[in-house]
């Protein structure tokens, strides 16, 4: 197991790397993980994690457990969990999650709604409690927001935006909490085929290009391969779906530079 000063010197060492990113912009396990997390344009419980506007795409009640592990480190772990249900003046959500280790963590509660403006546009958004334990320091709690529109053009297409935390809000001495605006495209030729074009840009980062696509193999079986070429990460996933209730998901990206990141997610859906 990796030691916690090995830790502090990873977190430190890319805190402002391109390759980094905090526990709160890389939360929804193999939801995303099998795309290079490219994903403002998907629907369903999942987009809880990336653009609140896709929860209008939860019929009834929906669940998900997601973990990742970054860089195959223990103590860089990733865990989130998250709930939503549909109502007729529109659909409302949960999450909870933990990302590192006991002396260095961040939690994140959040209270989402979204609702569908009309055939074509759905907008949602969430409002983030953010917490930083430091053992030796103590901890930190930060209150900030998130919202995302999700706009069908036609058939094939459909457009995304997404904004976390706009503004500037100081988490310590020379390091604030970076505000992050996405904008996505989705192209769906087929029932069984679609692709997502991203670009992701966190305020103190290069703008990344992202780029995942999704193929039906069988109607339970759904692979998926994702690259980002800022980061220079390449990721493959697969999901397994049961009686149209259940998924179960599992996804590895691949960086030479710091290694493999695993990830799984498990869901239902009513």
């Amino acid at each position: 197991m990796l030691n916690r000063f090995s830790c502090w010197v990873i977190l430190s060492l890319f805190a402002f790397s391109g390759y980094s990113q905090s526990g709160f912009t890389t939360l929804g396990g193999a939801n995303f993980l099998g795309y290079s997390r490219a994903g403002i344009n998907i629907s369903g419980i999942e987009s809880i994690y990336m653009n609140q506007a896709g929860l209008t795409g939860v019929k009834n009640i929906a669940f998900d457990i997601s973990a990742e592990r970054r860089y195959n480190l223990e103590d860089l772990t990733n865990i989130s969990v998250a709930g939503a249900k549909s109502f007729k003046f529109g659909t409302i959500g949960i999450i909870l999650s933990n990302f590192g280790f006991t002396d260095y963590n961040e939690q994140k509660f959040g209270l989402a709604y979204a609702r569908q403006l009309n055939k074509s546009i759905s907008l949602g958004g969430m409002f983030d409690l953010l917490r930083y334990n430091v053992t030796s320091v103590g901890s930190k709690n930060i209150m900030t927001f998130e919202v995302g529109i999700q706009m069908k053009l036609n058939k094939d297409f459909s457009v995304a935006t997404h904004v976390f935390s706009p503004g500037n809000i100081n988490v310590a001495d020379g390091t604030d909490l970076g505000a992050r605006f996405r904008l996505g495209l989705k192209y769906s030729p087929s029932p069984k085929v679609f692709i997502l074009a991203e670009l992701d840009k966190l305020i103190y980062r290069n703008l990344e290009y992202k780029l995942g696509i999704s193929y039906q193999v069988v109607k339970p079986l759904n692979l998926r391969i994702g690259i980002n070429p800022t980061t220079q990460v390449y990721s493959f996933g697969a999901m397994f779906s049961f009686k149209e209730t259940y998924r179960i998901a599992s996804a590895v990206a691949l960086n030479n530079n710091l290694g493999n990141t695993p990830a799984f997610t498990f869901q239902y859906q009513d």
